[in-house]
């Protein structure tokens, strides 16, 4: 079991989740079929997201301050280790707890209508 971090930006919770190593519990967790990594933090600990989220309806999104964009939908953080493998995320879940801006529905909403 790895420890991760799940955000879910509609309830603005962060919760450390047990992950079994099968990819199907991260779809379960992020409720999608397809998912991305669009970030990747210095201690290589990885964000993934719906890979669809954009296209969704979703009640809400997250930032971070120095982010020039939201990122629409649940989000998992995962450690990575050096080969790529999944390994404990290593970020306290301080660090996200102070640093995350929660992004309202309506303005999710303005970000999502400009792609579809």
């Amino acid at each position: 079991m790895k420890k991760a971090y799940l955000i879910d930006p509609e309830k603005k919770t962060i919760e450390a989740v047990e992950l079994d190593g099968d990819l199907k519990s991260i779809y379960k967790l992020l409720d999608c079929d397809m998912i991305a990594a669009p970030i990747e933090f210095d201690n290589k600990d990885t964000m993934f997201v719906d890979d669809e989220g954009l296209f969704k309806e979703q009640k809400g999104a997250i930032k971070m301050k120095d982010w020039s964009y939201p990122i629409v939908g649940k989000v998992m953080i995962i450690g990575c280790d050096d080969e790529g493998e999944s390994v404990d995320v290593k970020t306290p879940i301080e660090f996200f707890q102070k640093e995350i801006i929660w992004v309202n529905e309506a303005d999710t909403k303005r970000w999502q209508d400009q792609f579809n």
